[in-house]
């Protein structure tokens, strides 16, 4: 019960420095005697969810041409995610881009029409239907996939985990310190994080694609979670 009453009061405080950042020599420190360690944690894990990002564009001699073309390939788009059983509620399209579109032709600039485009945004919860979504979204006609982000659906429980390894390895590397020193802990005056968010290291292979000949198969491997963080413990006389 203790230990999970000093994660929640861990997690709170970091939460409110987050807010307020400050530099670590800013942080303030007890006149008593005391000690600072820094205290690592991390939780290796596959990502199980991603993002995928892809935009729509065409030109036609005016807008409403464009926008026609672009409607129909998003169209197809929405059918191909829905078809790897993506909600509706977890696809999302950005606001119409347009603008017009110039030729130079003897120091003179003719209009050539209007392009029109749109960002789509899809959250995968069920990674192993990537592939074929990019498949689907390629072949609707789409004209640029950005590069995949990938994330966990536990998110929250992996970085309070990542949290509690951060304290218990500070809480054990200072009570080594105050041992060898022939003393003991008293308590501790401040827990502040080294990093303002939980970092995530060795990201998985990214996948892009240009055009339909142009796709990578997503085969992602695991990731880190890190906290980090700076506890002040105080120690007997």
């Amino acid at each position: 019960m203790k230990h999970r009453f000093l994660v929640a009061m861990a997690t709170l405080l970091i939460l409110a420095i987050q807010a307020f950042p400050l530099s670590a020599a800013e942080f303030p420190l007890p006149k008593h005697p005391h000690i600072i360690v820094n205290g690592h944690g991390q939780i290796e894990q596959v990502p199980d969810k991603a993002i995928v990002r892809f935009e729509v564009s065409a030109i036609a001699s005016n807008f409403s041409l464009a926008k026609e073309a672009v409607d129909k390939i998003i169209y197809q788009a929405i059918k191909a995610a829905k078809k790897q059983r993506v909600a509706e509620d977890d696809i999302n399209a950005s606001k119409i881009n347009a603008s017009p579109q110039y030729n130079w032709e003897d120091k003179n600039r003719i209009y050539k029409g209007e392009r029109v485009s749109r960002q789509v945004e899809v959250r995968l919860t069920n990674i192993e239907r990537y592939n074929s979504l990019v498949e689907g979204l390629l072949a609707s006609g789409i004209s640029r996939l950005q590069p995949v982000e990938l994330d966990f659906s536990d998110r929250h429980s992996l970085e309070n985990k990542a949290l509690t390894l951060a304290l218990d390895d500070a809480k054990e590397k200072a009570t080594t310190m105050a041992e060898h020193l022939g003393t003991k802990l008293k308590g501790i005056f401040q827990i502040a994080p080294l990093t303002q968010n939980s970092m995530v290291s060795r990201m998985a292979m990214r996948a892009s694609a240009e055009s339909s000949n142009d796709q990578a198969p997503l085969k992602p491997g695991k990731q880190t979670i890190q906290q980090q963080i700076r506890v002040v413990y105080l120690l007997d006389n």
